[in-house]
């Protein structure tokens, strides 16, 4: 196997999360859902969106990479449906019921077309991403209350050179599922959940099935009102982090993480959340491959400001369908397949606006710096590097009808990095897509 394959397979990791959901009501109400529909005691609001669009760099490949930057334009389609107990709103109260059921499932197919004829087998890389999520709440406003949860989600990763993501590519599957309990005592006031979830993650292709592997998350987090509109929050948790092939190179290990901090409205427009912590890690070595660790500061740090004032929000809640303008910073640690974990540090900018029930959109700019340790194997010996990464997105949508709707999506990537195993990583890329959307 090549040296390439645990780069492509880093990489791609860490971009993830800003390449599956690309449509960005897949996953948030405040664009997703209309007026619904009303079934018993449930409420359904089904959504189809079909968008056409440019990729400049289909590949992800540098420019000086042998056979270039390949651009094409693109089609996809995609369905969902969520579900949920009956809204206060709808019910025209404030207080909620004894089981609260939230679900939803999502498909989104897409077809590259190549620019150039040159590149037509690229059509082949057609693909289909998936999701569906549950979550049962029990007792929601109880002294004691408890919950169950379950998601599955497909990623499709395709969009690589041929003899790197061949046939399925770096397709990714998981599979995760737990509960926790909750104790509110002094009438909501103090707030404590602890819980377990297990996530199965696993790979379509046989050349990636040795990095298949298991997370078991214990945590415990709380929090403590101690004025109308903050509250103290905490968090901990341990992950046990083990491989299930015997035949996989990677490490296995365990991560604690601890943080304290708070959340709040300091003033009727101004929100603040600061959390601050350590996280440490414990991977085994194997003969072939020596472990390293990390064992530093972890934070995360916002503040919002509401365009319109809200005296009425709950002080622990995120606020949704509220226009404001946020400035953050988080630094995380992560499970990676280079190595044994990445370091990333993320400051961001971002912007949310609903403007006369008709109009909704949403920007966001980050700059990131991800850093790997130092790796040393039979086959590779590579020091530590960092890459610095760019990524913004901005999306627009605009309502013609409690129905319909159109919008527009713009999307940038960038990668600075160093050639490893002289290998070029960087890469710049953007995306745009105008699209339609049928919802209720």
């Amino acid at each position: 196997m090549k040296a390439r394959l645990p780069l492509v397979a880093a990489l791609v990791a860490v971009l993830a999360p800003s390449n599956v959901f690309a449509q960005a009501w897949v996953g948030n109400s405040d664009y997703a859902e209309g007026i619904g529909i009303r079934t018993g005691n449930l409420e359904l609001h089904p959504s189809v969106g079909a968008e056409a669009g440019y990729d400049s760099n289909f590949f992800r490949a540098s420019k000086d990479e042998p056979g270039g930057v390949v651009d094409v334009w693109k089609l996809r389609v995609t369905p969902s449906l969520t579900l949920s107990t009956l809204s206060q709103k709808r019910l025209g109260t404030q207080v909620g019921g004894n089981f609260k059921f939230t679900g939803g499932v999502f498909a989104s197919f897409f077809q590259p077309i190549a620019v150039d004829s040159e590149n037509a087998e690229v059509s082949k890389r057609r693909n289909v991403s998936m999701g569906a999520s549950a979550m049962l709440n029990v007792f929601p406003q109880r002294k004691i209350g408890f919950d169950l949860q379950g998601t599955f989600l497909r990623t499709p990763e395709t969009e690589g050179r041929s003899d790197d993501l061949a046939g399925e590519g770096f397709n990714r599957d998981s599979v995760r599922g737990g509960g926790g309990v909750t104790w509110r005592p002094g009438g909501g006031l103090f707030e404590w959940r602890a819980g377990y979830t297990a996530t199965y993650h696993w790979f379509e292709n046989s050349t990636y099935e040795s990095l298949a592997n298991i997370h078991h998350d214990f945590g415990t987090r709380g929090r403590w009102r101690f004025l109308p509109r903050s509250a103290l929050l905490f968090d901990t948790s341990y992950t046990l982090i083990r491989y299930t092939k015997a035949s996989t190179t990677q490490n296995d290990g365990d991560v604690a993480r601890a943080r304290i901090g708070f959340s709040g409205l300091v003033t009727y427009h101004l929100a603040l959340m600061g959390m601050v912590g350590w996280g440490a890690t414990f991977y085994e070595s194997r003969p072939d491959m020596a472990a390293r660790q990390f064992d530093s500061l972890l934070g995360n740090a916002e503040a919002r400001w509401y365009i319109q004032g809200r005296p009425d929000l709950d002080s622990t809640t995120v606020a949704t369908g509220l226009s404001s303008v946020a400035l953050g910073y988080a630094r995380t640690v992560s499970n990676s397949y280079y190595g044994s974990f990445y370091q990333r540090d993320r400051g961001y900018v971002q912007m949310s606006m609903f403007l006369l029930g008709a109009l909704a959109g949403g920007a966001e700019f980050g700059v990131s710096r991800v850093g790997y340790p130092e790796v040393a194997t039979t086959n590779i010996q590579q020091s530590s590097f960092s890459q610095l990464r760019l990524d913004g997105l901005l999306f627009a949508e605009y309502r013609f009808t409690d129905t319909w709707a159109a919008n527009a999506t713009v999307q940038y990537d960038q990668v600075n990095s160093v050639a490893v195993n002289q290998e070029r990583l960087d890469f710049k890329r953007w995306q745009a897509y105008l699209g339609v959307r049928w919802f209720m």
